[in-house]
């Protein structure tokens, strides 16, 4: 029986001869693609717990609850309004900018959702919704009329104006996503997930690791070292 040795990078455990012909490292810290594969494998455990999670469970629950009836949207509560009206901007821009939002049927709820944001205290964001608003439809009202809507975008649209309003956006200067889950926990629109508790704490623990593991460190944490780096410190007594 062929007994295995752990990389001395990572710690996975691999053939003798692999380590012997990578000098000890395993093929994906030999590559320098292993933090690409811890990365991948993180995604997709945060993705499998989002939908699992109370907040997964509100928003399809809340989906359904406005394309219920004609009336799904303004039967809501303010706050459902507010979180519903962000969360359609995010997807939309997300997907495919500023223009699909307006274009489509959530350009009605511009109105709602700029407060929202402002609510929410995402001044930036705010500030792209707005300044795409004035290059798609100026002053107007944005029409509830999907047809009306894109002749408007057709006639008034700035590409290169909404391409960099869309990329600002993109890089979401105000962490919307935490912004819309922390809103809906307050207005208790959906209760906190003890497993999304213990995910965020287990981030804030692999940053500081890293911190306490480079701190001598000259220049930037090499890729194959990040996953070691992120474990909890031998040196550093716990209590």
């Amino acid at each position: 029986m062929i007994t295995k040795l752990p990389c001395k990078s990572c710690g996975e455990l691999i053939h003798p001869d692999t380590a012997t012909k990578n000098d000890g490292l395993c093929m994906p810290c030999k590559g320098g693609y292993r933090a690409n594969i811890e990365a991948s494998k993180k995604r997709r455990e945060e993705e499998r717990i989002y939908e699992q999670s109370a907040e997964r469970k509100y928003w399809v629950a809340l989906v359904e609850r406005v394309h219920g009836s004609p009336e799904g949207f303004q039967l809501l509560a303010d706050a459902e309004k507010t979180y519903y009206a962000v969360s359609c901007l995010i997807g939309e821009v997300y997907n495919g900018g500023f223009d699909q939002f307006f274009s489509n049927s959530s350009g009605a709820l511009y109105v709602y959702a700029l407060d929202g944001l402002l609510e929410m205290g995402a001044q930036e964001s705010a500030s792209l919704l707005s300044r795409a608003k004035q290059i798609i439809v100026g002053e107007a009202h944005i029409p509830l009329d999907g047809a009306e809507c894109n002749t408007e975008l057709r006639e008034n649209e700035s590409s290169s104006e909404l391409e960099a309003l869309d990329k600002a956006f993109w890089t979401d200067p105000d962490n919307l996503g935490e912004r819309c889950k922390q809103y809906a926990i307050s207005h208790q629109l959906h209760a906190a997930d003890e497993e999304f508790f213990r995910v965020d704490l287990g981030h804030i623990f692999s940053h500081l690791n890293r911190a306490w593991h480079s701190r001598n460190l000259i220049g930037e944490l090499r890729a194959n070292k990040w996953h070691e780096a992120s474990k909890f410190p031998t040196d550093l007594d716990p209590t």
